[in-house]
């Protein structure tokens, strides 16, 4: 049914489980599966005065994409017995969901996967949803997976 799906990830209990969802789809449909994560500069816009009166800005930037790589790493040694690539990117100045939506497209993905957090009320209104703004502006389907 499928043949590329893009699962995005962070750190989070509900990107665990949109992860083993992707794993289980991909399976299913004999699909590559692209386990993606954005390093989002845009959280040193957040505390840029902390960073850059205790380290360069250039370190921070590559500690986050460390830490992009470590959670790839750590979500790889779990997939087993399928095609499947991890993927690091960086929202430079952009959005992550135009990110996740403009390398999908590059990819020729049909189903992206992503894990919604639940927020509700006025934390979305202010921050928003990366996988809300993923649905709205992605070519292929969106997939949203809640905790379970």
């Amino acid at each position: 049914m499928y043949k590329n799906i893009m699962v995005a990830i962070d750190d989070s209990e509900t990107s665990r489980c949109a992860l083993v969802e992707a794993a289980h789809i991909a399976r299913c449909s004999n699909a590559k599966l692209y386990v993606t994560h954005v390093a989002d500069e845009t959280l040193m816009g957040m505390h840029g005065r902390t960073f850059s009166t205790t380290m360069n800005l250039d370190h921070a930037l590559a500690a986050i994409a460390e830490a992009g790589r470590k959670l790839l790493d750590e979500a790889m040694q779990g997939i087993t017995g399928l095609d499947a690539e991890p993927l690091l990117l960086e929202a430079r100045q952009r959005r992550v969901s135009e990110t996740l939506a403009d390398k999908a497209r590059e990819l020729g993905c049909d189903l992206i996967i992503i894990g919604r957090h639940g927020r509700r009320g006025l934390a979305t209104l202010i921050l928003g949803s990366v996988a809300e703004q993923l649905a709205k502006i992605a070519d292929a389907s969106v997939l949203l997976v809640r905790k379970h």
